[in-house]
């Protein structure tokens, strides 16, 4: 089975049922990877600009490193539509394919080169333990 299967489809939202884009990525990590990245519960999980501000400020910045050509399980920067900041996240699911959930998708899986997300990625980040 693909590993990501079960994770598309997935609504979106903060409930028990939804997830929201950074959820998705904490919710990979600890399933796939037993990592457990923070909540960042004062911070809006909409607000990721905030979040992004958080993961280079706080103690899990020393994990995360730049990375040019992406992988498996890298998470995915991007910009939210229509502006430049980083506002959005999502995951690798192979060297092409992205899985993020956004309002309008629920959790879906595109390719890099998709129309939805080409334009709008910012960078790649590994989690080095």
């Amino acid at each position: 089975m693909i590993w990501w299967a079960p994770y598309v489809g997935l609504p979106f939202g903060d409930g028990p049922e939804g997830v929201t884009c950074w959820g998705l990525v904490r919710r990979v990590y600890a399933e796939r990877l037993g990592v457990a990245l923070p909540e960042y519960g004062e911070i809006s999980a909409a607000d990721l600009i905030a979040v992004a501000k958080a993961m280079r400020t706080g103690a899990a910045a020393e994990r995360w490193r730049a990375v040019a050509e992406p992988r498996e399980l890298d998470v995915v920067l991007m910009s939210a539509h229509g502006h430049a900041a980083v506002a959005h996240v999502g995951v690798m699911v192979n060297a092409g394919g992205l899985l993020h959930a956004e309002r309008a998708t629920a959790s879906v899986v595109v390719p890099l080169n998709h129309f939805s997300v080409r334009t709008r990625i910012r960078g790649f980040r590994r989690w080095v333990e």
